[in-house]
């Protein structure tokens, strides 16, 4: 089952017209090589940022970072925010 944070990303990169071939596949690739522009990049991030109430330093995620592992990092943030804050855990 995919996570909230996976569906989003991917619906993302899909909406992009950044997202081709099956999910596996998808997870394997690079940020670099899903054809992004650094604005696509960074609309992209900036949303991710907005759904999920983190905070992605522009160090953190590079061209190079898989999209199975922004997923990830995604995700190990926001269960940080609500380990931190339990009134916001759903």
């Amino acid at each position: 089952m995919k996570s909230d944070v996976a569906t989003f990303i991917v619906t993302a990169l899909v909406k992009q017209g950044a997202a081709e071939g099956c999910h596996a596949d998808l997870m394997a690739q690079t940020v670099a090589s899903l054809g992004l522009d650094s604005l696509d990049f960074m609309e992209l991030l900036n949303e991710i940022e907005e759904e999920f109430e983190v905070r992605i330093e522009d160090d953190t995620v590079a061209a190079s970072t898989t999209v199975a592992e922004l997923i990830a990092f995604i995700e190990g943030n926001v269960a940080a925010r609500r380990a931190m804050h339990p009134a916001d855990r759903t």
